[in-house]
């Protein structure tokens, strides 16, 4: 499944009333705003929904409203999902128009792939459909669901440093797959494995140096760390204009912060795997260049992959790095933030175009400021 679609608002009515209106999503979408618009809120409601379904987090208040491309051809569902103190106030689920589920509180209808009919029952109040129904067979519209959740990560760029890793609380054999990539600091351990396939170090090499740091080799060394009876892994890269090679803890945080990403998006390539990419403030503590370089790295690389990409930034100059139809601005206006882009303003993308000015030509010239006065 694709996130195609998000609308989200949560204390309604009250002062900490708070909106995001439909923010339409492509493939690859670079998210671009004023500090205080909405945008980490926007990663933070798309990566608390999946979490909420996987029941990683435990369910509060919030109104979601998600549209989903499914797997099949022609294939779209709604997913809409209302929560107040933990109870569920509504849930409901459409496929192509048609309703599989509909339930408030303790009491639902969902619709059985074998019988073909909707069927009433009774789920706990405070439990989603999904976390007391799931069957392949029956509700495989609740498996696709799940399946996207599972294979969703968020990565705040800012939140990563080179003195900080995080340590695995089992053995890498019991892990579930894909835990390894729910944070950034867990980079050395994902290289350790990355490091087996010489593609994939080659690769990995070519874009950090294609970012703008020269570099010909990239290892992992073990070190003992008090308190952790294992050796824990530390990354060592060798860059080109340098003789001796330089340690994880050497590293600038903007220097290792882009590794990390570079290395994990690397990693997902390569065992192909269907997932969606949220990256909150990327550039972060880089240079405008490289800044520019990384964002325009990662669209190129997704482009044909099974990768659906969100980045967010707060500095405008870097929109210039990617295609316009890739682009969303947000604004926020009071207790509700907006969003302008190509997919729900194609008029205006499409006019503008033929002027062959860039993307911040754009959002700074009178088409955009006319649009979102409407």
């Amino acid at each position: 499944m694709i996130l195609k679609k998000i609308a989200y608002f949560e204390h309604k009515g009250k002062p900490q009333y708070w909106e995001i209106k439909d923010v339409h999503l492509g493939k690859r979408n670079l998210i671009v705003g004023l500090n205080a618009t909405g945008k980490t809120r926007l990663i933070n409601i798309i990566s608390n929904f999946s979490k909420i379904i996987t029941k990683k987090i435990k369910l509060g208040n919030g109104h979601w409203e998600l549209e989903f491309l499914g797997d099949q051809e022609n294939e779209t569902y709604k997913y809409i999902l209302e929560l107040s103190n933990g109870v569920i106030t509504n849930e409901e689920i459409i496929r192509n128009g048609c309703k599989l589920l509909q339930r408030n509180q303790e009491n639902g209808n969902i619709y059985s792939e074998t019988t073909k009919k909707m069927v009433p029952f009774a789920p706990p109040r405070n439990e989603l459909t999904i976390h007391v129904r799931r069957d392949q067979k029956e509700y495989p519209f609740l498996e696709q669901l799940h399946e996207w959740a599972n294979n969703c990560y968020g990565y705040a760029f800012t939140n990563v440093t080179p003195n900080q890793v995080v340590v695995p609380n089992m053995p890498r054999s019991l892990l579930e797959p894909g835990a390894l990539l729910e944070n950034l600091s867990t980079v050395p351990y994902i290289l350790v494995e990355a490091l087996r396939n010489p593609e994939v170090e080659t690769k990995i090499i070519d874009d950090f140096s294609r970012i703008g740091y020269p570099i010909e080799k990239i290892s992992v060394v073990e070190k003992n760390v008090p308190g952790v009876s294992l050796g824990v892994p530390f990354i060592e890269i060798q860059e080109k204009d340098l003789k001796c090679a330089t340690p994880q803890l050497a590293m600038s945080q903007g220097m290792y912060r882009a590794f990390s990403l570079i290395v994990i998006i690397e990693h997902i390539l390569s065992i192909r795997q269907h997932c969606m990419v949220a990256i909150d403030d990327l550039g972060e503590g880089l240079d405008y260049q490289r800044a520019t370089h990384i964002i325009n790295l990662l669209f190129e690389k997704v482009k044909d992959s099974n990768i659906q990409l969100i980045v967010t930034s707060n500095d405008r100059f870097v929109i210039n790095a990617v295609d316009s139809k890739d682009l969303i601005l947000l604004e926020r206006k009071g207790h509700i933030v907006v969003s302008f882009n190509y997919i729900k303003d194609k008029e205006k993308f499409d006019e503008f175009e033929l002027t062959g000015l860039n993307n911040f030509d754009f959002f700074s010239g009178e088409m955009y400021k006319e649009e979102k006065d409407d």
